[in-house]
């Protein structure tokens, strides 16, 4: 956690991260800051019925948050495949019509690609955007 650099750190609720990104999100459009908050969350975080709350109001309030789904396959220790209906859970966004896609989190070039294009989507008033790694 550091207040001085925008570092917001982790929390002891898994999916705790989400609602308190949008509102961040929500703080920063609300007084003008010109701010994106980037949203990290493991592939566990995205069972959380919270995600869908967030998601949801962001996409309608148009926050500038972009939310980042770390996904290793398994959630701690339980694979994504006994979890999920669907392992492609990057499409989650494609539900609240909030432009997601996948990106090689291996790849650091098209990580940072990836990054610039959502947080210019964000910073430039058009909502959300959910990329996963």
């Amino acid at each position: 956690f550091s207040k001085e650099h925008r570092f917001h750190g982790g929390h002891g609720i898994v999916g705790g991260q989400i609602p308190l990104g949008a509102g961040m999100a929500f703080g920063d459009k609300y007084h003008n800051t010109g701010a994106v908050t980037l949203c990290f969350m493991g592939d566990g975080a995205v069972r959380q019925g919270s995600l869908h709350e967030t998601l949801n109001l962001a996409t309608l309030w148009e926050l500038p948050v972009v939310f980042i789904v770390e996904n290793n396959g398994y959630a701690m220790g339980t694979s994504v495949a006994r979890t999920a209906s669907h392992q492609e859970i990057w499409k989650l966004g494609l539900g609240y019509e909030m432009p997601c896609g996948p990106v090689d989190g291996m790849d650091p070039v098209a990580v940072a690609k990836a990054l610039d294009k959502a947080i210019k989507h964000a910073r430039d008033g058009k909502g959300p955007h959910r990329n996963r790694c």
